[in-house]
């Protein structure tokens, strides 16, 4: 799983997840660096899920605990690019009424 991010003049940060994302260290990834930008002072994220391809359960717990640390820390996290695989999960486990989703970067910053 490859995990980048890239600070937005508007005060967001996008963070982009692809390939795999999945117990071990893919979430390991993924948690220690979202915690690190929330000590950073960073409030407003947007997880660019578009080359996501796979999440098991662990890697939807992942992003739950993205989220609450988010909204804990009086921020936001919104979702962008889910493929009908991956709404489909999270429908299943009602993340979606959880996380705003987004077709575009645009409309997630909007």
């Amino acid at each position: 799983m490859a995990v980048d991010t890239k600070h937005l003049e508007s005060g967001w940060v996008v963070i982009t997840i692809s390939g795999r994302l999945a117990l071990g260290g893919e979430t390991e990834k993924l948690n220690a660096g979202f915690n690190a930008l929330l000590q950073k002072g960073q409030r407003k994220f947007v997880l660019d899920i578009t080359g996501l391809e796979y999440v098991d359960s662990s890697g939807v717990g992942t992003l739950v605990s993205c989220l609450t640390g988010a909204k804990k820390a009086g921020g936001e996290l919104k979702v962008v690019g889910a493929n009908p695989r991956i709404r489909r999960i999270f429908n299943m486990t009602g993340v979606d009424n959880m996380m705003p989703m987004f077709g575009t970067l645009a409309e997630a910053t909007a």
